[in-house]
């Protein structure tokens, strides 16, 4: 499976809206409008452009109201057309960039009052998600109403007045705007002095994807974070505009972005994270097209150059490989003749156990779930009774070493570990009376705060590699059965001998599943999550952390699947088991193909 085109599957991001490439945001009404197809050959590019129709003679509030909500997803940077609907004043006063409301369908357009000059017209519909100002997306279902009022001007119909925004359906907003990420950094941990570099994070944004696209996404950037992900990254561009006319690009797929920073020599390594951030973020909105990114100051002076190279060391590194549990002796090992690539080498039948003694045949105690760290050098490992947690080197001579702050007393006892990328361990004590999460540093074993949890009670986690957002798997004691899949925000406070962290901001992720049993990281930006809809089977599903998602991620499942293994490289395969004791792969055609029996619990270094 080609994991980054997955990926752009949830740029449709609604769940009813699965549009082909080449479609055009079409206007349910008004005059036949020009359209150009466009000139390049990649089949991003291959989209029909769509221009806005200018208001014609004669018509009344409702269809001029029509005409006016279709002008508003053309292809047209400023909305000079759509402003031509309104009044001269509230032309001058409408933001349409305030934010863009995601109906079902068309909105239901209804004349309540009128008079020889005076009308108002209500529309209403079905809200499924909405952008906030700074191009956030959120999942927003509900009932939508507005009033828009019109007046005579020179014996034509205009709009006099009209809520901040955009109102489109799903299918335009689908052809209209594209799911790209702006990059910051991860905060430094105050409780980790050093010089560590910082570690790219990615804030998912949907911008319009023919207006100017790099413009657009450069200065996106320099606006700084999503006010979700704001309390955990930084930005080397903060207080920095982006002087948009001074971007160009040329055949060298070389990017050269005029900021106002007054004078950049003599400052490299902001410089550095600033074209680290753009380069990110161009490169993932438009793939292989932008190589580098050049920053000049104000007076036009070249601050520095990056390219591919430097921006990926700023991203979080991980061991890679595929870790699993043999179902008889129990033995950790990890499938060979697989580099995790779903167009690597063949695929083994039989895999060497691990060194150290979590390879052992018939160890004692037997391990539930294994976690290996990500540089692949330490394995954390939950006892088969859910009780203890272990922890041992992957070399040979290395003890089982018993963290003995983690332990849990009744209940289902301890959770999944999982790993970030700075070497600590996290983990849920699932004790009903006394539920909590824990960061493991070293043998300590540190109180983590979760806000907004209320009752539920946290039964799994899987943190991002960046250390900066967390996936939770929740379960609400008053509902049994249903568990749920929310994305937090990790903050790391205190000293280093008091270390403190702090989940916030909790928000579904996957809200059509109600049974959700296992999730995994896969790619930077999405979730691999394995649950049930209402009335379905259970199945995996790819999810973006902004609670985006499509249909055309929905993906079969093995029979009897119980866990699912993914990576956030986006080259790497996705792994599942089942209850017949074998580990299944996700073959390109969307086909599972078993790569090893007597085998269980597949994982990936995490």
């Amino acid at each position: 499976m080609r994991r980054k085109a997955d990926r752009r599957l949830i740029a449709v991001a609604l769940p009813l809206a699965a549009l082909l490439t080449g479609c055009a945001a079409m206007p349910d009404s008004g005059e036949v409008s020009e359209v150009n197809a466009a000139e390049h050959g990649d089949d991003q590019n291959l989209q029909v452009r769509v221009f806005p129709v200018h208001p014609q003679k004669g018509l009344d509030p409702e269809d001029l109201l029509q005409n006016f909500l279709d002008a508003t997803v053309g292809d047209e940077a400023g909305y000079t057309t759509a402003k031509e609907y309104l009044t001269e004043q509230e032309a001058q006063r409408w933001r349409p960039e305030a934010k863009v409301v995601v109906l079902t369908g068309n909105p239901r357009l209804r004349l309540t009052t009128t008079t020889d000059s005076r009308a108002q017209v209500t529309a209403d519909g079905s809200s499924v998600a909405e952008l906030d100002a700074n191009k956030t997306f959120e999942p927003e279902k509900g009932d939508f109403r507005t009033v828009f009022t019109f007046e005579k001007v020179k014996g034509e119909w205009r709009i006099s007045h009209l809520p901040d925004g955009l109102i489109v359906n799903e299918t335009n907003f689908s052809n209209v705007y594209e799911r790209v990420n702006r990059y910051y950094f991860a905060a430094a941990d105050p409780s980790r002095p050093g010089t560590r570099r910082p570690v790219l994070v990615p804030d998912p944004i949907y911008l319009r994807r023919r207006i100017d696209p790099l413009t657009e996404a450069a200065k996106a950037v320099a606006d700084g974070p999503s006010d979700w992900l704001a309390p955990a990254v930084t930005s080397a561009l903060d207080g920095v505009t982006v002087l948009s006319q001074q971007i160009s690009s040329d055949d060298s797929r070389e990017v050269r972005v005029r900021v106002s920073a007054l004078d950049l020599r003599g400052h490299h390594e902001a410089c550095q994270q600033m074209a680290v951030q753009l380069l990110s973020t161009f490169a993932d909105q438009a793939a292989g097209s932008v190589s580098r990114v050049s920053v000049l100051d104000r007076g036009g002076h070249t601050g520095c150059q990056v390219d591919s190279q430097v921006a990926r060391s700023y991203s979080a590194v991980s061991a890679g490989g595929l870790y699993f549990q043999d179902s008889d002796s129990w033995q950790l090992k990890k499938l060979v003749g697989d580099d995790g690539s779903v167009d690597g080498s063949p695929v083994a039948t039989d895999s060497p156990r691990v060194l150290g003694p979590l390879g052992e045949p018939h160890q004692q105690p037997r391990m539930r779930s294994v976690a290996v760290r990500r540089d692949g050098g330490l394995a954390a490992a939950v006892a088969q009774n859910g009780r203890a947690l272990y922890e041992a080197g992957l070399t040979a001579g290395a003890k089982l070493d018993p963290i003995a702050e983690v332990t849990s007393p009744a209940g289902p006892g301890l959770s999944e570990p999982t790993w970030d990328a700075q070497g600590d361990l996290w983990i849920a004590d699932l004790n009903p009376a006394a539920p909590r999460v824990l960061m493991v540093r070293g043998t300590h074993a540190y109180p983590v705060t979760v806000k907004g949890l209320g009752d539920r009670i946290v039964q799994g986690l899987k943190i991002a590699s960046d250390g900066t957002r967390i996936a939770l798997l929740l379960a609400d004691p008053g509902a049994k059965g249903v568990r749920t899949v929310e994305m937090g925000v990790v903050r790391h406070m205190g000293t280093e001998a008091a270390p403190q962290a702090e989940i916030s901001g909790l928000r579904p992720v996957a809200p059509q599943l109600v049974d959700v049993t296992a999730v995994a990281w896969a790619d930077t930006d999405q979730l691999l999550v394995l649950g049930q809809e209402a009335e379905g089977v259970k199945h995996p599903q790819l999810v973006g952390v902004d609670g985006s998602h499509s249909d055309d991620t929905t993906l079969q499942a093995p029979e009897g699947e119980t866990r699912v293994a993914a990576s956030e490289d986006p080259k790497s395969a996705v792994y599942a088991d089942s209850q017949d004791h074998k580990i299944y792969r996700l073959e390109p055609n969307g086909q599972w193909r078993a790569v090893a029996k007597k085998a269980m619990a597949p994982v990936y270094p995490g």
